[in-house]
């Protein structure tokens, strides 16, 4: 049922370029991976392991029948599914104290949980496109045959 092919290769793509933004905005634009106590090395490794379980929860939330009555359109429930996950995954983050920031502030949140959000959304509207461009028909339940 769930590990269909636009499951999988949405799971994977979406978690690459999740990634790939999360290495951009800390990396390249905040420049925070300078900072770390710790090889870098491990750090995107760790990382890279972090985004293919992102990618694989928010891909699995994205596709739960719940989720896909309440929201039919793709893109609006990859929206969905992408901003309600940036605000979780960042709470988890605050409250076990993950973070580039010597000292939490108002201004950081401020800062921090839109961009998870985006960064999250980006994954969700990734999987909406490619469950939009894979076309994988519904299974037929042959034990209504038998009725």
């Amino acid at each position: 049922m769930m590990f269909t092919r636009s499951f999988i290769i949405s799971w994977i793509i979406s978690s690459v370029f999740m990634f790939g933004l999360s290495y951009g905005w800390h990396g390249i634009f905040l420049n925070d991976l300078s900072t770390q106590n710790y090889p870098v090395g491990i750090y995107l490794f760790s990382s890279g392991i972090v985004y293919l379980i992102v990618g694989l929860v928010l891909t699995f939330i994205f596709s739960t029948q719940i989720v896909v009555q309440a929201l039919p359109n793709l893109f609006l429930r990859g929206l969905a599914c992408g901003a309600t996950l940036g605000v979780v995954l960042y709470m988890f983050a605050l409250v076990i104290g993950v973070s580039f920031t010597k000292t939490v502030t108002l201004t950081s949140i401020a800062v921090d949980i839109p961009w998870q959000v985006f960064e999250q959304c980006i994954g969700g509207l990734i999987i909406a496109t490619i469950f939009a461009l894979i076309y994988e028909p519904i299974p037929f339940n042959r034990s209504e045959d038998n009725i």
